[in-house]
């Protein structure tokens, strides 16, 4: 869990602090969190990564709330399994490809694996378009 914690909850926040005071400088910014659906829904087996993805989650509109008034805005980034490497621990938690394929098919609302062009897309396309009326939003 202390692993889990330092990448996916205090990694964010050192960075988002370190970066607030120029934005501040400029008048307005846009920090984008990448989480996962694993912080806005229960995956089976997987503890300490659910529950920091949900921290961080937590955190992002803690910070969105805290920073509003200055025009910076934060958002997270909640993708579903993207079909790299990275996957490699999970395949083995679950027993295999062939059963994380099934737990994605079953358990991802669009059955299947996102690219790596559709999450590059989405951190392209939340510091132009989200609504700058609202200070966080998961995507």
């Amino acid at each position: 869990m202390d692993a889990a914690w330092a990448l996916n909850v205090r990694a964010h926040f050192v960075l988002s602090r370190a970066v607030i005071p120029p934005m501040r400088a400029q008048g307005d910014g846009s920090i984008i969190i990448t989480a996962s659906n694993s912080g806005c829904q229960y995956d089976r087996g997987m503890i300490s990564y659910a529950a920091t993805k949900h921290a961080a989650i937590a955190m992002v509109k803690q910070m969105a709330a805290d920073y509003a008034h200055e025009n910076i805005r934060f958002n997270t980034l909640c993708p579903s399994f993207v079909d790299t490497p990275f996957n490699a621990s999970f395949e083995t938690q679950m027993g295999g490809r062939g059963e994380l394929e099934k737990y994605v098919a079953e358990m991802i609302p669009m059955g299947r694996w996102a690219s790596v062009d559709e999450i590059a897309n989405g951190i392209l396309f939340l510091p132009r378009n989200a609504p700058a009326s609202s200070p966080a939003s998961h995507w």
